[in-house]
């Protein structure tokens, strides 16, 4: 080492007789150097330099990649970052794409390069803080595989630590899919302050006022900003990619079709979606979302804000129809005979809660004021 910082020997000439590779050497320099500034030249020790000390990997694991990487029909087979996720999710077995590959190639597996994709966004760095801005964004495909049913993929994602709050498959693309994935990602990490969306109808109305969406979430203080063109929102179009290469490939291989309750595709999906954020490494942050989430809240960086008790929280994201009650304070919703106390011709606001719930409310949403409901079905509103 001391022949290569003085000079002496090429780099290359090092590299061949240390058996290791540039990143390796320069790592070795960085190290020998320090120590000479220190006096200490004499008594530097290099320390491990790599090599092959892993542990084999289990015989499942080797069934499981030849299984999702051989060829099978016209399945499509999981690509090597996607085989390595789900080695680790599934048998605690860490691995890298550049392994997998290895692996593949060793054992005769090659999988067809994919042709490149033009890029997805338009660069813009993310924010500071997480629960400042998600961005949201919808695109339909074929999930289950070419030839079946087109479904409509929901993401949402933090600007900051690119931790994916919200992902969920639908039949459709409509008002009540994105009630269901505001109240779930809410409910479960915190209200953020501004959402990054596109010009759609659901978002942005023609004549400048609230959609039904804009309503809701201006009610709680949370707004909209929105982008010039599909290519701004360049974190969210990338991961619809992921997606888009994962999920047809993981329902194949694992007998997911038309018939599967889409309940519990959307349950397999999250379990995905929680393992990539604690797990896979960002390739821009150089560690998992997780991770980036925990540490901005750890130095104070979070404008989440919690769930208000205002009595409102489940009224407002629900459906609202209108509805008049009839003789004996009896109205029949849904198959559904909802009985009040309220006098015959008394009108109400019908919710259908995105769990299937209902109830009957005789007021709007407004601060500062208590809903009057009349009855419900939803437990959190019986609770309460």
């Amino acid at each position: 080492m001391a022949g290569f910082v003085s000079g002496k020997f090429s780099r290359d000439l090092a590299m061949e007789e240390l058996q290791i590779g540039k990143t390796r050497l320069y790592e070795l320099r960085s190290s020998f150097l320090a120590a000479k500034a220190a006096g200490k030249a004499s008594e530097w020790t290099p320390g491990v330099s790599g090599g092959d000390r892993a542990e084999p990997w289990p015989d499942e694991v080797h069934r499981f990649l030849r299984r999702v990487l051989s060829p099978c029909g016209a399945d499509k087979r999981y690509s090597y970052a996607f085989a390595a996720s789900e080695a680790g999710r599934l048998f605690g077995q860490t691995l890298d794409r550049a392994q997998v590959r290895h692996w593949a190639i060793e054992h005769g597996i090659k999988i067809a390069v994919p042709k490149p994709r033009p890029p997805a966004h338009a660069r813009r760095w993310q924010r500071t803080n997480i629960g400042e801005l998600w961005q949201l964004d919808a695109t339909p495909d074929r999930f289950l595989g070419q030839g079946k049913p087109m479904l409509h993929l929901l993401n949402m994602l933090d600007d900051c630590s690119r931790m994916q709050v919200g992902c969920k498959l639908f039949r459709r693309e409509c008002v009540p899919a994105y009630l269901d994935l505001f109240h779930t990602a809410f409910v479960r990490f915190g209200m953020p302050l501004q959402i990054y969306v596109d010009k759609a109808s659901f978002f942005r109305s023609d004549d400048g006022q609230l959609t039904q969406l804009g309503m809701r979430l201006h009610f709680y203080g949370i707004s909209f900003i929105f982008a010039n063109a599909p290519e701004s929102k360049g974190k969210i179009e990338r991961l619809h990619q992921v997606w888009q290469d994962r999920l047809p490939a993981y329902c194949a291989r694992e007998g997911i079709d038309e018939s599967t309750p889409l309940e519990d595709l959307n349950d397999r999906l999250a379990e995905l979606v929680d393992y990539r954020n604690g797990f896979e490494r960002h390739r821009e942050l150089g560690r998992s979302a997780r991770q980036a989430w925990d540490e901005a809240v750890s130095e104070g960086r979070n404008k989440l804000r919690t769930i208000p008790n205002d009595g409102w929280w489940e009224l407002v994201w629900s459906e609202w129809s209108k509805a008049v009650i009839g003789p004996r304070g009896r109205l029949v919703v849904d198959n559904v005979l909802c009985t009040t106390e309220c006098p015959n011709g008394t009108k109400t606001w019908v919710c259908r809660h995105v769990d299937g719930s209902l109830s009957l409310c005789l007021n709007k949403p407004v601060h500062g004021v208590r809903p009057k409901v009349v009855f419900t079905t939803n437990p959190r509103i019986l609770k309460s």
